[in-house]
């Protein structure tokens, strides 16, 4: 599976204590220049170093078309009232991902809206880390037995990240782990 990490992910993971997952999980990780430019903290950028040397994740090669591309949908989301303002490295991840046809791993819920919203970008699947924990289930790299081990998971990711998951998105993911469970 491949991915494209925004900043505040990579952050939030430099803190989990199951980052592994992680890496378990995507076997490639895609990243550009100007998100690796906003990592200030030691441990992020210690993580991010070591995602680096590991191979996991790459610089991606940033084209003329891929700035075409990236011009156009900031015009197109500033005109667009239902869309919050972005900031240029989120909307860079946006890109890369459409282009690649990769997930794109972020926080961000302004670019959850994008990708709601505008049909070029609609098909872009963007997961935060509560979909992240939610497939490393899935995919058998966590296991657990019952709903109340997965919540366990989830509030270990909150406490360790300083990440509060809305409750309305926790109760849509765990009904949807409950199924899985049942399966």
């Amino acid at each position: 599976m491949r991915g494209v990490a925004d900043a505040c992910f990579l952050i939030d993971w430099s803190r989990y204590r199951r980052r592994d997952l992680l890496e378990k999980l995507f076997n490639l990780i895609l990243i550009h220049e100007e998100t690796l430019l906003q990592l200030r903290s030691p441990p992020a950028i210690e993580y991010t170093s070591s995602l680096l040397a590991s191979g996991l994740l790459r610089l991606y090669p940033w084209s003329s078309d891929d700035e075409k591309q990236y011009n156009k949908l900031r015009e197109e989301v500033s005109l667009d009232p239902r869309l919050p303002s972005l900031e240029r490295p989120d909307l860079l991840c946006l890109v890369i991902a459409h282009r690649t046809g990769s997930i794109l791993l972020s926080e961000n819920l302004g670019v959850l809206r994008v990708t709601q919203f505008h049909p070029l970008y609609s098909r872009v699947k963007v997961w935060t880390s509560l979909e992240v924990l939610e497939n490393s289930v899935y995919s058998g790299l966590t296991d657990i037995d019952s709903l109340d081990e997965f919540l366990e998971i989830v509030r270990e990711y909150e406490e360790d990240a300083r990440h509060i998951f809305n409750k309305k998105r926790l109760d849509t993911v765990a009904k949807r782990v409950s199924e899985w469970l049942r399966r």
